[in-house]
């Protein structure tokens, strides 16, 4: 494999990101600042510095950057088609659910909030999903997960030019 392929970096990263995002209570890592993302930018910088270790070449902070951004747009994508995977076999209403959720702790919801709770959760009892929180999501998770995994990969990239220097 020549020591400038980042495409297996790149998988490891979006493995390592999905995983942490999809797996219960290691999910919770996300809490965190999103370390599980994070995570996943290090991880795939990790593999690609031992990749250019065996060359005796050093990694850059872009290359470094750029494997963070594509593991995150790969993962964001993953998990985004899982969340919609989730919603369509489900046969439960999380906006029903979260109303009555609100009602029987005597949270009282604004007008407005009430009103797109109200929306999402038609959109849930007539298409099985909500197409317009599947979007907001999609598209959350495609400025989250690459900017998160970028930041991880530059702090792996410093993390392990400091380590290498000593």
């Amino acid at each position: 494999m020549h020591p400038d392929n980042k495409l297996f970096p790149v998988i490891i990263g979006t493995f390592t990101m999905t995983f942490i995002a999809l797996f219960p209570i290691l999910n919770l890592l996300n809490l965190l600042c999103c370390a599980g993302i994070m995570a996943g930018g290090f991880a795939g910088v990790f593999y690609y510095n031992r990749q250019l270790a065996k060359t005796g070449q050093t990694m850059s902070s872009k290359d470094g950057g750029m494997i963070g951004i594509l593991s995150g747009v790969l993962s964001a994508v993953i998990i985004s088609g899982f969340g919609l995977l989730f919603s369509l076999f489900s046969n439960q209403n999380p906006m029903s659910e979260m109303l009555t959720g609100f009602d029987s702790l005597g949270i009282d919801i604004p007008p407005m909030a009430y009103e797109y709770l109200e929306k999402f959760s038609n959109e849930f009892n007539e298409h099985g999903y909500s197409p317009t929180l599947t979007i907001f999501s999609f598209i959350t998770n495609l400025i989250i997960y690459p900017l998160f995994g970028a930041i991880g990969a530059i702090i792996g990239v410093s993390v392990l030019k400091k380590k290498s220097a000593v």
